[in-house]
Parts: structure tokens; sequence; C-alpha cells
């Protein structure tokens, strides 16, 4: 009984650690909203924003104000992709065929605020929901990504992605009981923003045959809707504003470099060598850290299927927006998808080369979160140049991590289907 009493006051720590993760992480998260909102009342809504470095735009929310201002062009006769005055700033609209419905609703500018928050509280319901068995340093761990600058710069903005990470969290939950529905949200998702197809490796979870027939029908459904609004897919390829600073990407570094490189290689900046070399190079980071991490056979277990599958939705959308070119680092929030997963192999995962990496991965995630700290500083100001090359190093990092790890942590069937079935095959002959 003694014995006993002993081994159970010995797991009560890491117990409650277990039990109260979840709890911990949503009480804080709301009650630094609430500081937050005081803070906008007594400090001043510039001033708030800015202790992140978060650099304001006005009118508020100004990302979310180009589909009312759009529909509002829209009700007066205007093509707002050809000319928008609705807009306060006069932005072509780019965003996909879904977004049009809204020019049918009748919302205005008026509109934007009570949309973005519903749209933040939808956010946060999705951040809230999909993790599974996370501690409490899992937590904090969690909150540094949620409430770091690049994930504030998305709440300042009220830009749509806000909704696209709560449909790919709904994606991620439908994982745990149908992967015709999870298909199916996939989809939808695409349907909203063309960039969450890069999560279908969610569906890895699945045996070999389902994810190569629901794979190929989410493939399918994306080519059907690219094909019948191509003009929408095209403009807001060709007409996104692409930045060269707070912004993440195989094109970012030679963007803002691209005299330098030109000189170097003797090439016109507008050259398809330099408009495309860095994807190709990118590309070829991301295969070589993927193939290695294909060639390990030592299993990378989960915490849960469903952290496994919220990493793979979130570091492939990190890896395929990456070679996509250029994205702003809002976008940097859907790695708060991968978070609860990548803390777990921090500590748990075997052998030490996959802790090892884990550890660089989440060590670059924070670094690409916060870089906005040092990037505005203005102590700083002389060292930019240097902020910026350092920030792309840790971008171009975190695209190998990611690739390493998901593919370590892809399914026996496909590290056999493509790397051991000839070795296996040895294997057991041999015995």
């Amino acid at each position: 009984m003694i014995q006993n009493s002993i081994s159970m006051r010995q797991e009560n720590p890491r117990d409650a650690n277990e039990r109260y993760g979840r709890p911990f992480f949503i009480t804080a998260s709301l009650v630094i909203w609430v500081v937050i909102l005081c803070l906008f009342r007594l400090y001043g809504y510039d001033e708030t924003w800015k202790l992140w470095r978060v650099p304001v735009e006005h009118p508020q929310f100004s990302d979310f104000r180009l589909i009312p201002g759009s529909a509002e062009t829209f009700r007066s006769g205007i093509e707002p992709t050809q000319r928008n005055p609705g807009d306060p700033h006069k932005r072509i609209f780019n965003y996909p065929a879904f977004w049009r419905l809204f020019f049918y609703t009748g919302i205005t500018q008026q509109d934007t605020v009570w949309i973005v928050v519903a749209m933040l509280v939808l956010f946060f319901a999705g951040v809230f929901l999909f993790p599974n068995q996370i501690s409490v340093l899992d937590s904090v761990g969690l909150l540094l990504i949620v409430f770091s600058p690049a994930s504030m710069l998305l709440y300042e903005r009220g830009n749509v992605d806000l909704i696209v990470f709560f449909l790919c969290a709904l994606v991620i939950l439908a994982s745990d009981y149908s992967a015709v529905l999870t298909a199916s949200l996939l989809v939808f998702a695409v349907v909203v923003k063309i960039f969450p197809f890069f999560g279908v490796g969610v569906l890895l979870r699945e045996s070999k045959a389902k994810f190569l027939w629901l794979s190929s029908g989410c493939l399918l459904a994306l080519t059907l809707y690219m094909l019948k609004t191509f003009k929408s897919v095209s403009a807001a390829w060709n007409l996104t504003m692409r930045g060269d600073e707070i912004s993440y990407g195989a094109n970012v570094l030679f963007l803002r470099y691209d005299r330098y490189f030109s000189e170097l290689t003797g090439a016109a900046p507008s050259s398809p060598f330099l408009k495309f070399g860095p994807l190709v190079l990118a590309f070829v980071l991301i295969l070589i850290a993927g193939l290695i991490g294909l060639r390990n056979r030592e299993p990378l277990n989960s915490s849960s299927a469903r952290n496994l599958a919220a990493f793979r939705m979130g570091a492939s959308i990190y890896a395929g927006t990456f070679l996509l070119g250029n994205n702003w680092d809002y976008r940097l929030a859907f790695l708060i998808l991968a978070a609860p997963q990548l803390l777990h192999w921090t500590r748990r995962a075997y052998p030490a080369q996959y802790r090892f990496m884990a550890a660089i991965t989440l060590a670059m995630i924070y670094a690409s979160c916060w870089h906005f700290i040092a990037w505005y500083a203005p102590s700083l100001a002389g060292m930019k140049e240097f902020l910026f090359v350092l920030d792309e190093l840790c971008n171009w990092i975190l695209a190998a991590g990611c690739s390493y790890l998901l593919f370590a942590s892809a399914p026996e069937w496909m590290k056999e289907q493509f790397l051991f079935r000839s070795s296996g095959k040895n294997d057991v002959q041999a015995a």
C-alpha cells in the first residue's frame, strides 16, 4: 500500500501535466486576448500591435476589406478584377472564384469588423480543438506561435487565411472519423484557397489503397476546379503583392538581391534562369531532405494519430507554399498545426537524430515567427541586411526540416514502396 501510494505521488505531476494541458492552453489564450483588448482601450490600437512590432494598416483589417470593397464595386456595375474603387487601397480583386459569392450578399465595409471577429473566433476554435494529448509544457510552446508576431500580423490584417486555418483544423478532426469526410472537407478548403491541397498528406493515416484513391480524387477535383476558374486562379497568382521583407519562400532572397544574382550569373533579372532557378533549388533541397528521411527505417512514433495528421498538414503546407515562391509571413501561422507533434518529438522521439531534427525544426519555427522583433527594432536598423539573410537561412532550414520529418514519419508501406521493397524481400529470404 505504501509503495503504491508513493508510486501514485510520483506519477501525479506528469498526469497533471497531461491532464491540464488543453485547459491551460485555452485559459491562457483567453487571458492574453483579454489583456490585448484592454491594451487596445487603455494604451491604443496601433501602439498595442507595435508591442509585437506588427506594422499596422488602416482602416482596420485591411486584407479582408478587399472583399466587401470589391462587392461594393461589383454592385455599382464595375468589374473589380479590372478596377476597384470600392476597396480603400484601390486593390484589384484577386481572390479565388469562391469569394465572389460574397458579391451577392449585400456586405459593405461597415460589416468588416464583425465578420473578422467571427473569423477570429473560428480560427481560435480550430486552434483549441485540433491538438490531442498536449501537456502544459506543450501549451506554452503552442502559445509562443499562436501569439508570435507572424500570427499577430494575420489577426491585424484580418486575412481570410483565418477561415482557411479553421477548415484545415476541421479536416484534421474529421480524419479521426471518416476518410471520405476528410477528403471532402479538404476539397472544400481547396475551393476556398488552393494551397490547403498541399495538406493532402493528412490522408496518409489510411491504408495504401484508400490513400491512393482518395488523394487521386482530391487531385482530380483540384484540376477540374482550376480549369473551371482559370481566370481567377491566374489573377490570384499574377496580381498578389509579393514582398521581399516580411515574407518567406524560395524566391524571396533572390527577389531582394536580384541585381547581385544577375551580376553573379550574368543573367538578366527577368530571365527564366533567375525566375525559376530558386524554385528548382528549393525543390531539390526539399526532395533531398525528404529522401534522407525516407531512407531512415527507424519508425517515427507519434503522440497521437491526430497530432501526426496535424503535423503533416502544417508541415506540408509550409513546404508547399515555400515552393510557390513568395508568401507573406502571416501564413507561418499554419505551423501551429505542426507544433504539438514536434514538441512531442523533441522529448520522446527515438533515435536521437529524430529529436535533433525536431528540435532544429521547432527552433526555426520560433525564429521565423518572431523575427519581426529584431527586424523592426529601431536599435537594429543598421543590421537590416544581416537580419534578412538570417531569417532567410531559417526559412530554408525549416523547409528542409519539415520535408525530412514528413518523409521520416511516412507510413511503412510508403517507405517499402519507394526504397525498401527489394531489401525487404532479401531479408526475408536470408532469414
